[in-house]
Parts: C-alpha cells; structure tokens; sequence
C-alpha cells in the first residue's frame, strides 16, 4: 500500500469545544509513562469499556505494546494537554491492521474530565484520515452495546454499527475509508 496524500505536520494545535488548546501527535516511546498514568486515571468502567475487561494496572509489556508504532501497521495519536515535560495524555486514538492489512481496528479514549468536548471525535478523524492515507480499506471497532456515549461519537463520525443480537454484548461499527 502507498500513501494517498501528505501526512499533517506533527504536533498539530486543535481547540476543544469549549476553546482550550491542547495537541496532537504521535505517541512516542517517551510517552511509556504518561500513557501509564492516562490508563490508571480512567474510571474503571472507562478502563473496561476501552480495553474490553477489567485492569487494575497496565503491566509493563502493555504500556510497552501501547506506545510501540510504526505509523502503518500500528498507529495511535495522542491528544496532550501542557507544555514539555510536563505534557498530559487527555485522550488516545488508535487502529492495528488485521493480517493481510487491508483493514484495521480502533479504539479511543478521553480522560474523564476532557470527555464531551471534541477531543475523540478529532483524534478519531485524524486517525481515520491517518488510515486512509496508508492505504485501509474498512476501519472497525468493538464496542459494548450498552456504551452509548461511543455509539453516539461511531454515528457522528459516520460508522455504521451492526445491529446486536439477543443475547450480544458487543456490536461492531465500521466505515469504508477509500
């Protein structure tokens, strides 16, 4: 697959929508800690909700997995809010390709106190934007049927999600990028 497109200078300034700025980038290695404590902060529902079970702390080769990308197969765009070293992860969007890496899943969270304000349908966009350039076909998550506030941002953001069946716990929304 090549790129479509030029890729979006990095770190890119958005705004929330009630005015803050904060940023958006790659996650990097250096990240390994903020990425943990991002994790720890989510209430554990929001940690059960993104990770699909319980966690009470990400262990070392998780963190290690999470902030490990190579901008194709495996990417993730953290939103920060702060200035270096003191930077913040307030939320993360990010997709791995399938084998045969014509489609890929994602997933997204917000820090609690940053959610309903922009900051996952921005991440989520510029992450399919990111997916489409690198040649996917179909982006797709996982998500709870009871998680009405990420069925609410997957038809915002133009996914179409699978009805559930009797007895379904989880659903499957998706979009066609090309």
């Amino acid at each position: 697959m090549t790129a479509r497109t030029h890729a979006p200078a990095w770190p890119r300034a958005e705004r929330s929508s009630d005015g803050v700025i904060y940023h958006v980038r790659p996650i990097r290695a250096d990240d390994a800690e903020r990425e943990r404590a991002f994790i720890l902060a989510l209430s554990p529902e929001s940690r059960f909700q993104r990770f699909m079970h319980g966690m009470r702390e990400p262990s070392e080769a998780l963190i290690a997995q999470l902030v490990d990308i190579d901008t194709h197969a495996r990417m993730a765009l953290v939103a920060v809010a702060g200035e270096p070293p003191d930077e913040r992860i307030i939320g993360v969007a990010r997709y791995g390709a399938d084998p045969g890496a014509r489609d890929c899943e994602f997933g997204v969270a917000v820090a609690e106190d940053w959610q309903c304000r922009g900051i996952g349908t921005t991440l989520t966009r510029l992450l399919f934007d990111h997916a489409a350039r690198e040649g996917f076909q179909t982006i797709y998550g996982t998500v709870f049927a009871n998680n009405q506030r990420m069925l609410e941002l997957a038809e915002w953001l133009g996914l179409t999600v699978e009805a559930a069946a009797p007895g379904q716990t989880a659903v499957r929304a998706f979009r066609r990028l090309g």
